[in-house]
């Protein structure tokens, strides 16, 4: 909140902000709770986003809201020299004749800014180049995060860099391409958090005279000071190459993609020997065909993953890292695993092993079968949170009496805090409209009966949601539900 606070000093805290008499602290409070609850795109960054169409709406209020919402408007700023050439060129110039918006910038996405030299056509004119960029780049001091997708980085840019105090993220989503003649004494770049995915290793047009990538991932890789790191497939020997000269002795989350193969789970093992802080891990599937059985993958080496809590994967992988393991949160994708159920009750009997009983359990599957919530309650009575995510039909058996059966055997699981049954697509980018799993209960008064069900058998409980529309919270004068356009208080 340091922005805002330069808004809030020296103003009357009753000052009169869209015509109601509030202080001006309460208004940022207010402009702050339009933050999503998280970046489907990059989770690594270090201030959640902001739903812009309402923040645009706030800052029309008035003229003292558009001063409090002001530097959140420009906390993130977004420039496609591609697509939206214009656009961004008019953004560069504003900003740089304008240094009280340069301060409010923390996050900068920079998409496709390339060499002078190797843009042919312009577009009405438009000439939008690293070089056109660098001005206004090196203006910007408070930068926490920064992401390129194909960005040209001029020497001045990359100098800059390696000088931002506050400077915590940085994501590539194709590396950027860096002059041959950039002293390579830049180095130990001390950011926390580093996203290295969709990265191929080919050349881009205009790199024939700029770093080949594995030196280029070693600028702004630094072990020592890592804390978040997201991989591809594609620079993984790079990393793995790194981490044998120099241990990633802080790294605390990590985002890989899932080994295929023996020798290369061997060779992730080796890799994660060096990472002896390791609390968080995901392991992205490389392949969705079905496993049949739990034990082709190895388990981990007993000096391997010993501080891990988190863990994110294929039920498969879960079944052998999560083991003796001091696992508390446990994040399973079933596509691949489910058209063999018979796998489901003896891989979840392993993660129950874990040194700590498993508190979170978000499960992601095709369907649910009757006899999988009995399991899930046998293997961790002691959850506090479960979400069950389903991109397929409900299949409830022969004992077709609706979702209240189902609720019925969540009653040994005397700590649950919050429960989640709902449908959900395999990846965060698809957009498509996802229907209620359940028609006749897609709105609050039709799901009484099932809250008072699990309300009467969980006392701790504070959160519900059922379907795609209502979410039920506990609050201090009751439970309410809300819904598009309506809260209601319920009295259970």
């Amino acid at each position: 909140m340091d922005a805002l606070e330069l808004k809030s000093t020296g103003q009357d805290t009753t000052e009169c902000l869209g015509g109601r008499d509030l202080p001006v602290e309460l208004w940022i409070t207010i402009a702050h709770s339009l933050r999503l609850d998280s970046d489907h795109h990059f989770p690594f960054y270090p201030v959640r986003l902001f739903d812009m169409p309402a923040l645009k709406s706030l800052r029309l209020v008035s003229r003292a809201l558009n001063d409090v919402t002001e530097p959140l408007y420009w906390e993130r700023v977004e420039l496609s020299a591609n697509a939206r050439p214009r656009e961004a060129m008019e953004v560069v110039k504003h900003l740089k004749a304008n240094t009280t918006h340069q301060n409010y910038v923390k996050h900068l996405v920079l998409e496709r800014w390339r060499a002078k030299r190797v843009v042919e056509q312009k577009e009405d004119g438009i000439e939008a180049t690293s070089e056109e960029l660098s001005e206004l780049f090196t203006s910007l001091r408070n930068l926490r995060a920064i992401h390129f997708d194909w960005v040209y980085l001029t020497p001045e840019m990359l100098a800059h860099i390696f000088t931002l105090p506050k400077l915590q993220s940085l994501r590539f989503l194709h590396l950027p391409t860096v002059p041959q003649s950039v002293p390579l004494s830049y180095g130990n770049l001390p950011v926390s958090s580093v996203s290295l995915e969709q990265v191929l290793l080919s050349q881009s047009t205009d790199s024939s005279s700029s770093l080949n990538p594995s030196t280029c991932i070693n600028l702004f890789v630094n072990p020592a000071s890592l804390e978040k790191l997201r991989i591809s497939f594609w620079v993984l020997p790079i990393i793995y190459n790194i981490a044998a000269e120099v241990p990633f002795s802080n790294l605390q989350t990590l985002e890989t993609p899932e080994p295929s193969t023996l020798p290369g789970l061997h060779r992730f093992y080796n890799f994660a020997r060096s990472c002896q802080s390791l609390t968080r891990l995901t392991l992205s599937p490389m392949v969705t065909d079905p496993v049949s059985s739990l034990d082709l993958i190895p388990p981990p080496p007993s000096d391997v993953l010993g501080q891990l809590q988190s863990f994110q994967g294929t039920l498969t992988a879960a079944a052998q890292i999560v083991p003796t393991r001091p696992v508390e949160e446990l994040y399973v994708n079933c596509r691949s695993e489910n058209a063999h159920s018979l796998t489901f009750g003896p891989a979840l009997q392993r993660c129950s092993t874990s040194s700590k009983a498993i508190r979170v359990f978000h499960l992601k599957l095709v369907e649910l079968r009757e006899e999988y919530l009995p399991l899930i309650v046998s293997s961790f009575p002691l959850l506090e949170e479960l979400e069950i995510g389903l991109t397929g039909h409900i299949v409830l058996g022969s004992r077709k009496n609706g979702i209240t059966l189902h609720v019925d055997q969540l009653q040994p699981l005397s700590r649950l805090r919050s429960f989640t049954l709902k449908n959900t697509v395999w990846d965060a980018n698809d957009r498509r409209v996802i229907p209620e799993p359940f028609p006749t209960m897609k709105d609050g008064p039709s799901q009484l009966e099932v809250m008072k069900v699990l309300t009467k058998d969980h006392g701790l409980l504070k959160f519900v949601e059922i379907g795609q529309t209502v979410r039920w919270h506990w609050e201090r004068d009751g439970w309410r539900y809300r819904s598009l356009g309506e809260c209601v208080v319920v009295n259970l």
